[in-house]
């Protein structure tokens, strides 16, 4: 019988990221662990832990998750019966509705755990169903014993959207591998011994909650031969925001490079790491290039950026959508040694602030006292 049992969509994304971490983590902190995903994608990250249940085969498209969700939701049902959990905690909306479900279905007899990686008012706020989805948010982290925003932003906005959850609602940051960011960080390719641009990376799905196009559009003003931009991963924009690369045809060069599994020695080896989302709960990748001593340049975006950076004081802060705004801080840090090194040198100890280890201390923390109450 597991201590908690984790219930996510699958191991994809950066909810995943921050699944996979967790789950692999509390065993060896005395916490028995489990893990059911809802389903299975043709790219994940890795878990070590042996008791992970996939309820569905692969599956890419929302619209057929939707179409099979009864089937994922009998064998959560099933699970909950046969391994009792004390905890169930679960990451993301449509999990968090299946694990109130399923409470009332099978009693009530465990505690339940709300995992909100979103801002409900930004995430759904542009939303053609933003009624019924505020409503299903309000009607579930109600029933929950205890609901986490991993920032304060999040908590803050849950709060403020829905006055009863005060008092169940905390703020637990996500946790980094941090030794493992480093350790697969030092595998970086020797430096040319010739004269080379200043390389600045960002790291993300090609998608428009990343505006990259302001990052190729700041490439433009800047018009450097001095400065390269490469943007790591992939996603429905690549084709669009290559376009906009070859139409600006600056002197500052974009690469978009596609995937790479261990994207930490390039991270490394940069000269700076810049985030231009419009939106980001959190930020695992900023602590990440935090960690390997690399300055880092974020959008001011809600609400993860900020509290990560303590309001700039461990990076670069610039408004969301503002080109201008990001090429004079990539162009401050190119040319401000001083800048560049003291963000470089005391990155690696704010990163500490945000280490799985901590993590996993807040959220024993928080798991204790259900676990006794919900132990059937």
């Amino acid at each position: 019988m597991p201590d908690v049992l984790f219930v996510a969509p699958d191991l994809h994304g950066g909810v995943g990221r921050c699944v996979a971490f967790i789950v692999d983590a509390l065993p060896e902190q005395g916490v028995d662990s489990a893990l059911f995903l809802l389903r299975s994608r043709n790219r994940e990250y890795p878990v070590s832990n042996p008791k992970v249940t996939r309820a569905l085969p692969i599956i890419e498209s929302p619209a057929k998750l939707r179409m099979m969700l009864p089937v994922a939701f009998f064998r959560l049902l099933r699970q909950i019966r046969r391994d009792q959990p004390a905890i169930v905690c679960s990451h993301g909306l449509l999990c968090n509705m299946l694990v109130v479900l399923a409470r009332k279905l099978l009693g009530g007899k465990f505690s339940t755990v709300a995992f909100e990686h979103s801002s409900p008012a930004i995430h759904y706020g542009a939303s053609r169903m933003r009624r019924l989805k505020f409503w299903l948010v309000s009607q579930t982290y109600r029933r929950h014993d205890a609901v986490v925003g991993v920032s304060r932003g999040v908590k803050e906005d849950l709060v403020s959207m829905f006055p009863p959850l005060r008092g169940k609602v905390h703020t637990i940051y996500n946790g980094v591998p941090l030794d493992n960011v480093r350790q697969q960080g030092a595998h970086r390719a020797p430096e040319p011994a010739d004269q080379t641009p200043y390389h600045v990376v960002a790291v993300g799905r090609l998608e428009a909650v990343k505006d990259y196009a302001t990052l190729i559009d700041a490439a433009a003003l800047l018009d450097d031969p001095g400065i390269a931009f490469t943007i790591l991963g992939e996603g429905s924009e690549h084709a669009a925001l290559q376009k906009r690369i070859d139409d600006h045809g600056s002197r500052t060069q974009v690469t978009l490079a596609g995937h790479i599994d261990n994207p930490f020695p390039v991270i490394a080896g940069a000269g700076a790491f810049a985030l231009t989302s419009v939106r980001e709960s959190f930020g695992n990748v900023l602590v990440e290039a935090l960690c390997l001593g690399v300055p880092v340049i974020s959008t001011d975006c809600p609400h993860g950026p900020a509290e990560i950076l303590d309001a700039g004081r461990y990076g670069l802060l610039v408004p969301v959508g503002d080109a201008e705004a990001l090429a004079a801080a990539v162009r401050r840090l190119a040319y401000d040694a001083e800048t560049r090194e003291r963000l470089a040198a005391q990155g690696p100890e704010r990163a500490d602030a945000f280490s799985l280890e901590r993590h996993c201390r807040n959220v024993i923390a928080l798991f204790q006292p259900l676990m006794q109450r919900g132990t059937p």
